[in-house]
C-alpha cells in the first residue's frame, strides 16, 4: 500500500470528514493537555487500554478512599474526563470509519498527525495509536 500524503486535502464536499478531522484535533489536543497535567503516560496501547477499563493504578487507589477532600475530587474528575475523552475518541474513530471508509480516515489521521508534528508534540503524547494501525508499513515508525 502506497504512503499517503498527510499534505494533502480531503475533498472539498466532504464537510464531514472536516468536522471529522477538527473532533479529532479537539481531543487529541485536550487529551494530551490533561495527560500531561496528570502525568499519564499515553505511550503504548495498554496504557490507554488501562485508563480505559479503570485499571489504572490512580483508579485502583482512589476505590481504597472513602472520603476525599477538594482535591482529590478534582483530581478524580481530570482523570474521568481524560478516560471520558479517550472513549470518546475511540467511539469517533469507529464511527468515522463506517461512514467515511479507512481510506477518508486513514487521510484525516495523517493530517491530524501531520499538524501535531508541527506543532511540535511527541507522535503518540496523545496515546493516539490507532494511525500505527492505519498507516503502511513505511509510514510507522
Amino acid at each position: 500500500m502506497p504512503a499517503l500524503d498527510p499534505s494533502a486535502s480531503l475533498p472539498i464536499d466532504s464537510d464531514h470528514a472536516r468536522r471529522v478531522e477538527q473532533s479529532l484535533m479537539s481531543l487529541n489536543a485536550r487529551i494530551g493537555v490533561l495527560a500531561k497535567v496528570l502525568g499519564a503516560d499515553l505511550g503504548a496501547e495498554t496504557d490507554v487500554e488501562h485508563i480505559l477499563n479503570r485499571e489504572h493504578a490512580f483508579f485502583r487507589l482512589q476505590a481504597s478512599i472513602t472520603h476525599a477532600n477538594a482535591g482529590e475530587r478534582r483530581l478524580q474528575r481530570e482523570w474521568e474526563e481524560l478516560r471520558g475523552l479517550l472513549a470518546l475518541r475511540c467511539d469517533l474513530m469507529a464511527k468515522s470509519l463506517d461512514e467515511l471508509g479507512l481510506d477518508a480516515v486513514r487521510q484525516i489521521t495523517l493530517q491530524v498527525q501531520a499538524r501535531r508534528d508541527k506543532e511540535g508534540l511527541a507522535p503518540d503524547s496523545d496515546g493516539f495509536h490507532l494511525r500505527h494501525r492505519l498507516n503502511s508499513p513505511s509510514d510507522t515508525p
